[in-house]
């Protein structure tokens, strides 16, 4: 949904008098950090149901921390302390459940659900009674354009400070530098 929100973000923002070229000159610092993050857990969805390894949940854990990095120094730009807070919503359930992200079982396809529930789930797994904060968790689904996602308030909370920082950056550059 992460996406999906940028793209409306730039169209919203060209439709109210935005230019494209704006996003251009916004000074967001590391962002090849974010993509090392988003690559280290991408690594660990690919393999964790392929090759045993105990070492994906702490792998995890050091990918929250680069993003963590990322967003201090990146502070002051627009939003971004709503992507900060949903970061560390989604940080404290991942932390107090093993290193993954609990996911609720209710609307997967079958056989996520039985990957999940062996172990197989690289970067999430099923929600259970032993659960930590299960509101916080993967439990809000939406499905849209063929696409069935499963978000927390972690990931909403990213997504409107995203959409704030894209439209803003559409708008006037100046004003965030």
């Amino acid at each position: 949904m992460f996406l999906e929100t940028i793209i409306l973000a730039v169209l919203v923002g060209l439709i109210t008098g935005g230019r494209l070229t704006n996003l251009g000159r916004l000074d967001f610092r590391y962002f090849y950090l974010v993509i090392a993050a988003y690559l280290i857990q991408a690594g660990i969805d690919h393999w964790g149901p392929v090759r045993s390894f105990g070492g994906y949940p702490y792998l995890h854990v050091i990918s929250y921390f680069i993003l963590f990095f990322v967003l201090w120094q990146n502070r002051r730009m627009p939003g971004m302390y709503l992507v900060s807070t949903g970061t560390l919503l989604n940080f404290i359930v991942i932390i107090l459940n093993g290193g993954q992200m609990p996911v609720s079982p209710h609307t997967l396809p079958a056989e996520l659900s039985q990957a999940l529930a062996a172990g197989d789930g690289g970067t999430h797994n099923l929600i259970t009674e032993n659960t930590s904060l299960k509101f916080l968790a993967d439990i809000f689904y939406v499905g849209y354009l063929n696409q069935n996602q499963l978000i927390s308030i972690g990931d909403i909370v990213i997504d409107i400070g995203a959409f704030l920082l894209v439209f803003r950056g559409t708008r006037r550059v100046r004003s965030l530098e």
